[in-house]
């Protein structure tokens, strides 16, 4: 700081120090006055004693003159100038002479160093005589080894030395500054006890500045001084909540403008300490890149300086607390720095004394940072080891102990393998799979043997099926060499084989699940609740590889499933009631209680395929609308929780739901964001859900080459044996029916057949083959007879009550029977498809009846439900079916242009349509004549023409389509 200030008054940068000014200026106007003074300017590192000395040096010089040379002898010496500091040229004259000098550990080993380089000072430099003087010191130390003050020798040398300062300063005044006096050398210990007992009358302000050490003895060079007379302390301590806002305050203009949170995290981050609070606000006002209070340039350097300035123990003591992340036991902290317990308590205190730590922990989550990022790669990997093993002999919990693991990367005592299989599960069940794949990685590469590190790598599988499903698949053909080499467990395997299942490795699968079988005649509870939950889930999703023969699992006692296998036990004995044709309502009953507890976050084997399981029981049992909301709330939750893999099974479940509610549109968008989120090789052969759905809701719609492209996509040929394959036959025999494809669909709906016959699960409710390959032959122009008794052998199977299949079979047998039945079915068929809510179905059975009331020349009946099923078709984007019911009205409400109308409808004129249009909609005359505001006679000759044009006798006899020029209030 250049300039002076009002004699005696505290510059206003130093922030909280008028005090400690005021003594120094008390202290060196006693030294002025020939009474020498010595005072210690003690205080925590960067507490700002350095600061509080340089400028008071400053203000000295400014306020009293620079004394030039004094003492004959000194004629060689320049003007003074602070320890070579660049403090600038001074006036001769009276004033007052200033030397700084700063010790360091690195020379503290050097004798008669601190000494040397106080008398090399140009205000204190006496020339050749001074070289002389100090090559004859370093001889009396060198000659002694150990430096002994008592000898003659070194007596007369330290003698002369104080001899030397005193004269240089002579009948002036002096302000000697000796920086860190802790890293004293022994030699200039002495010599500075000589100077301060040498001071009495002398004009000399001796300034000493150190940091204490806590809970420790003074030394011997503080116990020395404390008994001189003249000898006063200067406490500099941390700045006080006002001091800090005092110092952001002098940076006010300067620095942008704090907000009330920043000012707050300066006070946490800067913990009083001068240095840090200035390197923070230092970072706002240079612009740093604002990541937050502490991540500044400035500060991390800071930080690091004062870590440097202490002791070395206080440093290792730091860096093992930022490892642990809180705070710590100076025992537990002994053992990570590999310390005294005694020096870790002492190192503590002098940190919180220092502003760099609280007495509840780190201040500030960047200076933990900021220490972290320090630390070398080694270093940090050390600690953390030493962390992860001492949190283990202390009991800690395994979510506290493996982040230390995780960030060392590796696992170096196999007593730590239980904590991290615990904390991988622990991270399942969090949602954080990632950090449940890095502890089962660490734990198959610190495995002792092939069986243990098998072991780990399908549990590796499992956790990054939730998070990679692709990486996982690559993992897949050394587990499976694994199994047949024997180093997989009985119970791994029944795991694996689900998984290599799931993607297609048919025969890999076969050979785990004969690992599995192979335990032996009695195996243990929980591995054979476990193993009758994988046979159960073959039977109802992967056929060909549940288990025949003699010898069949029996269902486990109860109790020794556990909750982990129970979920999966009760959904896929409910699936396979359902496709059984058990009890329908028990199975509903158990797939309800199986959903109210499922999460999407359950990170057990079989957790999202119990829920899965659950939802298209309810799916299969025709009960779309029960399984919605439990569908919906685990789509939701996955969302919410970022789960991808359960998002996109959910999403898939979720437009299978909607496919079957008739609500077209949303069906396609599920089904579609389903495999946005997983592609479809991650599905394996459970692509055939998403894309089924795909490619069903878009040949509804009408668009067959989006439909055709979906079915061009590469899938697995293991699928065709599964579940899911029936779902993709099923679609595509739709689609081959839909482009009049007759023979292929017939193909696909018979493998249906064939399948689902073999398997046991011929249920009409996961796919209606019956119904389709009737469908096909009706529209193929085939046996009729034996498409009505494929019609009646699926309405049997379905028994009397109401639901969706019923009334599409429903709708079927009408098309098959005569007119007179036609009209009875269609009506229940229509009136179980409303109860039963399936919207694409009910605009279906709703066309066909028009039709019907058309066949019955009923025209007006046929207009209005041909105007209902164009409505219902309309809402679930059925947009093929709207042209085929109404196709003016269509290309009205598509904005395209109009054609005229065939058969006739072309020569009416604008006002015979309209008339025509009232009459065929079931209105009078004089009601027509009200409407369109012309006489009844005007209206019989406008229908006379109309009859004439079109050929036809009576009103009741006009064709419905006329009404497609009404206008919706009509």
């Amino acid at each position: 700081m250049k300039g002076t200030d009002d004699r005696g008054t505290c510059p206003p940068g130093l922030a909280e120090r008028d005090g400690q000014w005021s003594d120094l200026t008390r202290f060196l106007a006693e030294a002025r006055a020939g009474s020498g003074r010595v005072a210690a300017v003690t205080g925590p590192v960067a507490s700002g004693k350095t600061e509080l000395l340089h400028n008071f040096a400053e203000f000295a010089q400014a306020e009293f003159g620079e004394k030039g040379p004094g003492e004959a002898g000194l004629e060689e010496a320049g003007f003074a100038r602070n320890e070579s500091r660049g403090r600038g040229e001074a006036p001769s004259g009276d004033g007052v002479l200033v030397a700084t000098v700063v010790c360091s550990a690195a020379e503290s080993a050097l004798p008669f160093g601190v000494v040397a380089r106080l008398l090399r000072t140009p205000a204190l430099h006496a020339g050749e005589k001074t070289e002389r003087l100090l090559a004859r010191a370093r001889d009396v130390a060198d000659g002694q080894g150990e430096f002994d003050a008592g000898t003659p020798a070194a007596a007369h040398v330290l003698d002369a030395l104080c001899e030397a300062v005193l004269r240089a300063v002579g009948t002036g005044t002096a302000l000697i500054g000796v920086e860190d006096v802790r890293h004293l050398d022994m030699p200039s210990t002495h010599w500075l006890l000589y100077l301060v007992r040498r001071l009495g009358p002398a004009r000399v302000l001796l300034v000493l500045t150190d940091t204490p050490a806590p809970r420790r003895a003074p030394s011997p060079l503080h116990t020395e001084l404390r008994r001189h007379p003249h000898f006063r302390t200067v406490e500099v301590p941390l700045l006080t909540e006002e001091g800090v806002a005092a110092c952001i305050a002098a940076h006010g203009g300067d620095a942008p403008a704090l907000s009330g949170t920043d000012r707050a995290g300066i006070r946490r981050a800067g913990g009083g300490n001068p240095l840090l609070v200035r390197a923070l606000l230092e970072d706002r006002r240079s612009g740093a890149p604002d990541r937050g209070i502490g991540r500044g340039p400035d500060f991390q350097k800071a930080l690091l300086g004062c870590l440097e300035r202490c002791e070395a123990t206080a440093a290792e003591t730091m860096r093992a607390l930022c490892v642990l992340g809180g705070p710590a036991r100076s025992a537990a902290l002994a053992r990570l720095t590999r310390a005294e317990t005694e020096n870790v308590a002492a190192a503590l205190a002098a940190l919180e004394e220092a502003g760099l730590l609280h007495p509840g922990g780190l201040p500030h989550p960047a200076v933990r940072d900021a220490v972290l990022e320090s630390l070398s790669s080694a270093e940090r990997t050390r600690l953390h080891l030493a962390a992860a093993a001492l949190l283990h002999a202390e009991g800690a919990p395994a979510d506290d102990i493996a982040p230390h693991l995780l960030t060392a990367g590796r696992l170096d005592d196999t007593a730590l393998l239980p904590v991290l299989h615990e904390a991988a599960e622990h991270a399942l069940r969090a949602e954080r799979p990632r950090a449940a794949v890095r502890c089962f990685e660490i734990v198959r590469d610190a495995g002792v043997d092939a069986r243990s590190r098998t072991a780990a790598e399908v549990a590796l599988v499992r956790a990054e099926s939730r998070v990679n499903p692709a990486a996982a698949v690559r993992r897949l053909p050394a587990l499976a060499g694994a199994v047949r080499g024997g180093t997989v467990t009985a119970r791994d395997a029944a795991a694996l084989a689900v998984t290599l299942s799931h993607h297609g490795r048919t025969d890999d699968a076969a050979a785990a699940l004969q690992r599995a079988r192979s335990a032996g005649a009695d195996p243990q509870p929980r591995e054979a609740a476990e193993l009758h939950a994988v046979e159960m889930w073959l039977a109802c999703t992967h056929p060909r590889l549940a288990r025949r023969g003699p010898w069949e699992p029996e269902p486990p006692a109860a109790g020794t499933a556990g909750p982990h296998v129970r979920p999966l036990l009760t959904s896929a004995a409910a699936l396979a009631q359902v496709l059984g044709q058990g009890s329908v309502e028990t199975a509903v009953a158990e797939a309800e209680h199986v959903l109210q507890a499922a999460r999407p976050s359950d990170a057990t084997v079989w957790g999202v395929e119990s829920a899965l399981l659950a939802l298209y029981t309810l799916v299969y049992a025709d009960r779309p609308e029960a399984a919605q909301p439990w569908c919906e709330r685990l789509l939701e939750e996955s969302l919410r929780d970022g789960q991808t893999v359960p998002q996109a099974y959910f999403a898939a479940a979720r437009a299978e739901i909607a496919l079957r509610c008739g609500e077209l549109t949303s069906a396609y968008e599920h089904a579609g964001h389903a495999l946005t989120l997983l592609p479809p090789p991650a599905w394996g052969v459970a692509a055939g859900l998403p894309l089924s759905v795909l490619v069903l809701a878009a040949t509804a719609m009408g668009r067959h080459d989006e439909a055709a492209a979906h079915l061009s996509e590469p899938t697995p040929e293991a699928m065709f044996h599964t579940r899911y394959g029936l779902h993709y036959l099923h679609a595509r025999g739709r689609h081959y029916l839909a482009t009049d494809r007759y023979y292929a669909a017939a193909a696909d709906f018979l493998s249906c057949r064939e399948l689902m016959t073999q398997w046991g699960l011929d249920m009409p409710g996961l796919v209606p083959w019956r119904t389709c390959t009737a469908e096909t032959w009706l529209r193929q122009g085939g046996d009729r007879n034996e498409a009505r008794r494929l019609v009646n052998e699926q309405l049997a199977k379905l028994g009397p009550g109401a639901s969706r299949t019923r009334g599409c079979a429903l709708r079927l047998l009408a098309a098959l029977s005569s007119p007179h039945n036609r009209m009875q079915l269609l009506a229940e068929a229509v009136a179980i498809l409303e109860e039963r809510g399936d919207q694409w179905e009910l605009a279906r059975a709703l066309a066909d009846q028009s039709a019907a009331h058309r066949e019955l020349r009923a025209h007006r009946r046929a207009w209005t439900v041909a105007r209902r099923a164009w409505h219902v078709a309309k809402a679930c984007g059925a947009a093929e079916l709207c042209e085929e019911l109404l196709p003016s009205r269509t290309r009205s409400e598509s904005g395209e242009r109009e054609e005229p109308p065939p058969d006739g409808l072309g020569t009416l004129t604008d006002a015979e349509r309209r008339a025509a249009a009232l009459a065929a909609a079931g209105h009078t005359n004089r009601e027509i004549a009200a409407r369109l505001c012309i006489t009844p006679s005007t209206i019989e000759q406008h229908l006379t023409r109309v009859y004439r044009k079109l050929n036809v006798k009576h009103r009741r006899d006009l064709p419905p389509v006329l009404q497609a020029y009404l206008p919706d209030s009509a």
